[in-house]
């Protein structure tokens, strides 16, 4: 039998350049030191890395961070007051508007003029009582409203 000489196609190898340990480890190492943070103060490993680049720097952004949090708290706590204030402000001049219509519709009535007491004492009340209602379903749907905000958090 006679030997048939094939040739080998020669296919050009590609060398591939040895990956240096130090390179590899450190992109092993950038993989695993991805973080995410949240919130008004960087890390404790952050704040010593600003200490150590300026000394008392991180107790400065202690402090900056303390009274940013106290400021907001006090701007809550007028915006709060505020808000129970002009409740009691509107509760009050309601009151007195109703009040008022009523004891003129009264008036009216004694003065010999029932229709026109009956209806400026049945509007005063009529107003009344709506303005309670709706100020009732208000609240109830805030209420509902900030519950299911929460529970969504």
């Amino acid at each position: 039998m006679a030997k048939k000489n094939k040739k080998k196609s020669q296919v050009p190898q590609k060398t591939v350049p040895a990956i240096d340990q130090h390179q590899l480890e450190l992109s092993a190492q950038q993989l695993l030191q991805i973080q995410k943070h949240s919130g008004p103060l960087p890390p404790p490993e952050i704040l010593q890395h600003y200490d150590v680049a300026l000394p008392g720097a991180a107790e400065r952004i202690l402090v900056m961070a303390e009274d940013q949090s106290k400021h907001r708290q006090e701007l809550e706590n007028k915006a709060i007051n505020s808000d129970v204030l002009n409740s009691r402000i509107g509760l009050l001049c309601g009151f007195i508007i109703g009040m008022t219509t009523i004891i003129c519709g009264t008036v009216l009535g004694i003065k010999g003029h029932a229709g026109y007491g009956t209806f400026l004492g049945g509007m005063g009340l009529t107003g009344l009582v709506g303005v309670f209602v709706y100020g009732s379903q208000t609240r109830r749907q805030e209420r509902k409203d900030r519950l299911s905000m929460m529970v969504e958090k």
